[in-house]
């Protein structure tokens, strides 16, 4: 077989050109530290690599999120424990007003510090986060959400409702609320037990009565829930009996028609049961005065202060302003103490969305560690490989050239 010089030289070329290709390719190994420098090199693997690399920068997303939740949330969590905390000095002046040996004076001075604490919550109400924005706001976090009109009458005009709060994603298919709107935080609290209240109707007749109420509860949790009775509306009405003269009560409901209880002698500090209510009066409520016993509203931790302080701001002179007092007073505790389990509520529900992140970052963290590791199996070099196969590829490629060279020199003359 005839092999031309032309053949002789391009094979000489091409062996040159690979090697050197080969010996380019693993310099740039070295210099990379990375396999897979093209997906040719390794489509299997390059496909696989670019796989891993999206799922670790979704990842990285999720933990921006909750680098974006996380300081939001312990800030709502430290303003609610602050508002707790003046809502417990709140309690202490009621429980302190209340007393028979505080004067008008004092109890002005008491109202102007709950009006103090009012305006201080208030303040907190308006909290802005690291960013500018309102952490109470809801979705529309670059605006007030609390104003005070002329009348010093604070209201929630932020976002409410559903949908009114920011969430962000932490997983491909879990979001976690990075906030509360004001309206659920401070403005709409159940007044009372939750269930049920009750309000003292006075006569202008005289003498004005002294009629207390000294608790009102749910006490019979299956009667209350009996057909209408947790909706309906009750009246305690009273009169005098017109043979024996004793004080008398009955329970009218008004809703429905009816009368659970008829005439009834009244003692005072004795409970008046229906429909699983309970309710303690006492005092000497005049005939014409009137108990009305509905379903729990919703007030807004403003006006539970301002009714507080505006009783504290009232004087007191005979029995019935003192049972007015006293009706406040009782009102005052039971609201606060509900205004006070439902932060604590609100507070618990941001302590389990920052658990929630913490188990969340620790997991992602941890995920992507382990693609981390896979990744570098898949695209980091063997050095120690490379550096043998690098100087095997350098002999590999002089030897070639040496071999071109003297293919090069041979010719018929140098066997003549």
């Amino acid at each position: 077989m005839r092999i031309s010089t032309e053949q002789i030289f391009r094979s000489g070329t091409e062996s040159m050109q690979r090697a050197q290709s080969e010996l380019n390719q693993t310099g740039m190994q070295l210099s990379t530290g990375k396999r897979i420098l093209t997906a040719s090199d390794d489509p299997a693997g390059a496909t696989q690599s670019a796989q891993f690399r999206e799922i670790i920068q979704s990842i990285e997303q999720f933990q921006r999120n909750t680098d974006l939740a996380q300081p939001r949330l312990q800030q709502e969590e430290w303003a609610i424990a602050g508002v707790s905390d003046q809502l417990q000095r709140v309690r202490e002046l009621m429980i302190q007003g209340a007393n028979d040996s505080q004067t008008n004076e004092t109890r002005g001075f008491m109202a102007r510090e709950i009006r103090e604490i009012r305006d201080s919550i208030f303040d907190v109400s308006n909290t802005k986060d690291p960013n500018g924005e309102y952490l109470f706001a809801g979705t529309e976090s670059l605006a007030t959400p609390f104003e005070i009109d002329g009348n010093n009458v604070i209201s929630y005009v932020g976002a409410d409702g559903e949908g009114s709060v920011r969430e962000v994603a932490i997983t491909p298919i879990r979001k976690v609320a990075i906030g509360d709107n004001g309206a659920d935080v401070f403005m709409n609290i159940t007044e009372n037990d939750g269930r049920v209240s009750a309000d003292v109707n006075r006569a202008a007749a005289t003498p004005r009565g002294s009629l207390v109420i000294e608790k009102t509860e749910v006490s019979n949790l299956d009667d209350f829930l009996t057909g209408t009775n947790a909706t309906d509306e009750f009246e305690i009405s009273f009169q005098t009996d017109p043979v024996t003269g004793n004080l008398q009560y009955q329970v009218e409901n008004k809703t429905a028609g009816g009368f659970p209880i008829a005439w009834t002698d009244y003692s005072s500090g004795s409970p008046v049961e229906f429909a699983g209510r309970t309710l303690v009066l006492s005092g000497d409520p005049n005939v014409s005065d009137t108990v009305t016993s509905r379903p729990a509203n919703n007030v807004s931790l403003f006006q539970t202060l301002d009714a507080i302080a505006t009783a504290f701001e009232t004087p007191v002179g005979g029995s019935s302003s003192r049972a007015d007092l006293t009706n406040a007073v009782n009102r005052g505790i039971a609201d606060i103490d509900a205004s006070f389990n439902h932060l604590s509520e609100v507070r618990a529900t941001v302590g389990t969305r920052l658990q929630v992140i913490d188990d969340q970052t620790e997991l992602n963290e941890g995920r992507k560690l382990d693609l981390r590791s896979t990744l570098s199996e898949l695209e980091d070099l063997d050095y120690a490989e490379a550096i043998s196969r690098f100087k095997f590829q350098q002999v590999a490629l002089e030897a070639a050239q040496q071999s071109y060279v003297q293919v090069n020199r041979l010719s018929l003359f140098n066997f003549i």
